[in-house]
């Protein structure tokens, strides 16, 4: 049986402090998920695979975030269809029954019951454990869950502190990244740059294309890409924004236009 037990106290480590700043400025936009991902592979020796999901019950639950080997994407919709209710992550949120719960799971293959699921998504692929960090939300859960291959070996008591402290910094911000991507993405880049040029006068054109681009959820290199200039004068162009606008992030971005 997977390994469950309650967190009651955490503590984030102090190097945290870079990564939370990253994170935060990346909330609502498509980088925020390679964020936490970057974050998971600073903290720890390594990690094969990251999620983030919400999920309303055991057998309702939304990916936000894949990290993963090439490959295994083509297998989510037979893990949904097949193996989502058999999943031990669903005995973590039997765990987590009130607001502000926060539980964490430490599965290893010998704890998948379904023969099939084990081997398909651990024995051929190497992996040796899976730690998942579950926190109840108001509405919906909340989950980061962290896959670890044979060449990294199972997470030391270090990392796993570690992980603890980042995913309580992490999981409160699904459901804003969530909220934000949607706000941004009913809006076409055209109507963003419209209302950059009503709300925010004072931003070149170029700005506020820019800007429109980042409220949207666009990376600073897929916005290089489409306008034809270079990453570091979109990194230019926006720093000048934020300045100009008095905001330090894509999400502050998001709000004069979106609200």
């Amino acid at each position: 049986m997977a390994n469950i037990r309650q967190i009651t106290d955490w503590r984030a480590p102090t190097k945290i402090g870079v990564s939370y700043d990253k994170l935060l400025a990346a909330i609502g936009t498509q980088e925020f998920g390679a964020t936490v991902r970057d974050s998971v592979l600073s903290m720890t020796a390594g990690a094969r695979r990251v999620y983030l999901f919400e999920a309303t019950s055991r057998e309702s639950s939304t990916l936000q975030y894949s990290f993963c080997e090439p490959g295994v994407a083509e297998l989510f919709p037979a893990y949904t269809r097949w193996y989502l209710r058999r999943d031990p992550v669903g005995d973590a949120f039997d765990a987590t029954p009130h607001h502000c719960d926060v539980a964490l799971q430490r599965v290893r293959p010998s704890d998948i019951a379904t023969p099939s699921f084990r081997r398909v998504f651990f024995d051929d692929a190497g992996i040796v454990e899976r730690i998942s960090v579950i926190q109840r939300g108001q509405d919906a859960w909340r989950g980061i869950n962290i896959a670890r291959h044979a060449s990294d070996g199972r997470c030391s008591d270090e990392e796993i502190g570690a992980l603890i402290g980042l995913a309580c910094l992490v999981l409160p911000m699904l459901p804003l990244n969530r909220r934000r991507n949607a706000a941004a993405q009913s809006l076409t880049i055209t109507e963003l740059e419209e209302r950059f040029g009503t709300r925010c006068a004072r931003l070149t054109q170029r700005e506020r294309q820019v800007c429109a681009r980042a409220a949207s959820g666009m990376s600073v290199a897929e916005t290089a890409l489409g306008l034809g200039i270079a990453k570091t004068s979109v990194l230019t162009y926006r720093q000048r924004a934020y300045q100009r606008l008095g905001v330090t992030s894509p999400i502050a971005l998001c709000a004069l236009v979106t609200q």
